[in-house]
């Protein structure tokens, strides 16, 4: 493979990308480790928050469940809305939904409520739209379809244990693709499935990009804001691909990490 033949498109400032995997990781790996309290959501939100904290240095991180969009703003309703976590580190503006419901997953409705709070920010506080808004909606468990629908449609990145959201799935593409470049070999079966792994990843993206925030708003100046239609996506159709390509993502960094520890061939 010749260097920079296969590249994954990058729909995620790097700011962005290391806020979504610390959220991946800390649901795959941290969170199932952490002693549980006796609030409703076992203490969830106030750990995850402290991850933040501990982890993501230089991030300016919200008191759990924040009222002003972490920076005292106001909202076109008038009416302040609880965002449960607000994580900022110029240009990425990460808004945290956390679901942590014994009861069981999350529902669209969750998500669409999500994207109302996110939107009625926005339209009082237009000048929002300089940074580079990163809404991502973590759940403890899995997501239902619908849910997982609805977060692709509305341009928020789904994150849940062993489900990595967009941006990481095409990360780890280009990872795989620099080992390769580097001189890595795979069986052919696994090459053949990596690039058709990277061409789907791509297709995926580039389908979704309507509907990602900072590019379905346009910011005009300090007053106004222009809406995009995203146009006519079958999100139930990719919610379907996402789990597909999470499960292939995972089978081929696994082959990846497997030749690598065992001092797999160079070309």
């Amino acid at each position: 493979m010749q260097p920079n033949e296969h590249v994954a498109v990058r729909p995620i400032p790097t700011l962005g990308l290391r806020l979504v995997r610390h959220c991946y990781q800390f649901l795959t790996n941290d969170w199932q480790h952490v002693s549980r309290d006796s609030s409703p959501d076992q203490g969830f939100e106030i750990k995850f928050r402290e991850s933040c904290v501990s982890k993501l240095d230089g991030w300016i991180v919200s008191q759990h469940r924040e009222m002003n969009l972490g920076m005292g703003l106001v909202t076109a309703s008038r009416v302040l809305h609880e965002i449960d976590i607000v994580a900022l580190c110029q240009p990425a503006y990460g808004i945290l939904e956390l679901k942590n419901r014994l009861s069981g997953p999350p529902d669209k409705n969750d998500v669409i409520v999500f994207f109302a709070k996110i939107l009625d920010y926005i339209c009082n506080n237009p000048a929002i739209l300089r940074g580079h808004l990163v809404p991502i909606f973590v759940s403890s468990t899995p997501f239902e379809q619908p849910t997982l629908a609805a977060c692709l449609g509305l341009g928020i990145h789904p994150v849940s244990p062993m489900f990595r959201p967009l941006p990481m799935l095409l990360d780890a593409a280009n990872r795989m693709s620099g080992e390769i470049e580097r001189g890595l070999v795979l069986l052919p079966d696994d090459f053949l499935a990596f690039e058709d792994f990277m061409l789907r990843s791509n297709h995926v993206a580039r389908v979704l990009a309507g509907a990602d925030a900072n590019s379905r708003f346009d910011l005009y100046d300090n007053l106004t804001v222009a809406v995009r239609s995203s146009g006519d996506v079958d999100v139930q159709g990719l919610a379907i691909e996402m789990r597909a390509l999470n499960s292939e993502c995972s089978r081929l960094i696994a082959v990846v990490r497997g030749l690598k520890q065992a001092g797999g061939r160079t070309l």
